[in-house]
């Protein structure tokens, strides 16, 4: 295995963290209290992490990436001091972690531990600080670290919206991963677009992360580095020896974030197409479980996840872990699933290097956190952008193919997975409706 490309905390010699969670007697709104420096962010429901600076991390690439940067990780938590009065999930030792979908990609995946971080779960508010070769600096007051999250003004109108392709262009793409699909050189394969916005002002990473945890509370809204987003996704969740995976694919889109009529819904369930592509999805979890996990279980049919928009087929699988086996062994294991990548996998994504020829860099690949035992949260990376700089993003969204699919409809399918980030950067209100079982 390549030795990882360590980052500069690193490189001089094999550091020591000292780490201390302090229990916070009042109650905190988390979303309410995003700095403008965020390094960081983890948020569902109100609760999870933000972050602050960084302590530590390890810059991983290539196909051993994953390993590497957990073997870094592990090695760093066996020296750790840990001084922890709450116990509970997300406090004490954590590392954000985002990796990149090719093994072959340029951008570097990363785990980092942060300076500072402010914690919510099951009604428990919490501080973490981190010294690097010595004590941590207990602040006055958590609000020095984290006041007040900035207030973002609307920009509807001062924003550039560049598609990498035209509707016919990427319609065409389309046809062309249909047309492979109906020679038998794949059953599925998943197809993205990309498209860039510039904004007029900058564009704040704590503003974006407030507007999503705000519209879209039932998804994991993330940022770590250059990836920002709110995923409705979760490929590896693990806890006290069990992990859980939820599994999106089908979808379909609802103008003016409206929902389905029962009849429609209806048509949406029973659809073959839809149902076929979600299989394949399910498939390949359960399979690549195999020797990692015992007694696994499916939902007995997929059932509708509502979001603003959108509508998906979705699954939950959850099992028993081997022992020895972490979260980001699992995400591992399962990435890329047959949700973003395609069955069988290697031909899905030679289809896809051909037809993308752009790096996914950290687009549908896992973005989550791990703790100093292995156990974490690791959803896919969709409903995503890449910060380019303080005026440009560039948005990422993609669909399942199979013989069946329709290019006009997959078009509309991606530009509305890609309304959330727009309306994040617009500042445009919305509600997310409630999810279906």
């Amino acid at each position: 295995m390549p030795a990882p490309n360590l980052s500069p905390e690193d490189t001089e010699h094999p550091v020591t963290l000292s780490v201390r969670t302090l229990r916070l007697e009042e109650s905190v709104d988390l979303v309410g209290h995003i700095p403008a420096a965020v390094s960081g962010a983890w948020l569902r429901h109100g609760q999870g992490v933000v972050a602050l600076g960084t302590a530590w991390s390890v810059r991983t690439t290539g196909p051993h990436r994953f390993a590497a940067a957990s073997s870094a990780f592990q090695d760093l938590a066996s020296r750790a001091r840990v001084d922890d009065e709450v116990r509970t999930r997300t406090s004490g030792l954590i590392a954000l972690g985002s990796f990149s979908y090719a093994d072959t990609s340029e951008r570097a995946s990363q785990l980092m531990v942060p300076r500072a971080l402010l914690g919510v779960h099951d009604g428990e508010s919490f501080l973490t600080v981190v010294g690097v070769d010595e004590d941590p600096v207990l602040p006055t007051s958590w609000r020095d670290l984290f006041p007040s999250t900035p207030v973002g003004s609307a920009s509807a109108d001062a924003l550039e919206v560049e598609a990498d392709h035209t509707p016919d262009e990427y319609q065409a793409l389309v046809d062309e991963a249909v047309g492979e699909i109906r020679q038998g050189r794949a059953a599925k394969v998943v197809l993205s677009e990309r498209t860039t916005v510039r904004a007029s002002q900058d564009i704040r990473p704590a503003v974006l992360l407030a507007r999503l945890a705000g519209a879209y509370p039932s998804t994991w809204v993330y940022h770590l580095e250059d990836v920002i987003g709110a995923s409705p996704e979760m490929l590896a969740q693990t806890e006290n020896g069990r992990v859980f995976s939820r599994v999106l694919a089908g979808t379909r889109p609802v103008a003016d974030d409206g929902e389905l009529d029962e009849i429609d819904r209806r048509a949406f369930r029973s659809d073959a197409k839809e149902l076929s592509e979600h299989a394949f999805a399910v498939e390949s979890v359960v399979e690549r479980l195999a020797g990692l996990a015992e007694g696994i279980d499916v939902s007995p049919e997929p059932f509708v996840l509502r979001l603003p928009g959108l509508e998906h087929l979705a699954s939950d699988v959850s099992a028993g872990l081997r022992n020895g086996v972490t979260s980001l062994d699992v995400a591992s294991r399962l990435h890329p699933s047959a949700a973003v990548s395609g069955t069988p996998r290697e031909a899905a994504d030679e289809i896809i290097a051909r037809l993308e020829p752009r790096d996914r860099g950290g687009y549908a690949a896992p973005v989550g956190w791990m703790d100093g035992r292995g156990d974490g949260q690791w959803a896919i990376a969709l409903r995503m952008a890449h910060l380019g700089g303080d005026r440009t993003v560039t948005l990422q969204a993609g669909g399942g193919l199979v013989a069946a699919s329709d290019p006009v409809s997959e078009h509309a399918e991606v530009l509305a997975k890609c309304r959330p980030m727009l309306r994040a950067l617009r500042g445009e209100p919305h509600e997310e409706p409630s999810e279906l079982t």
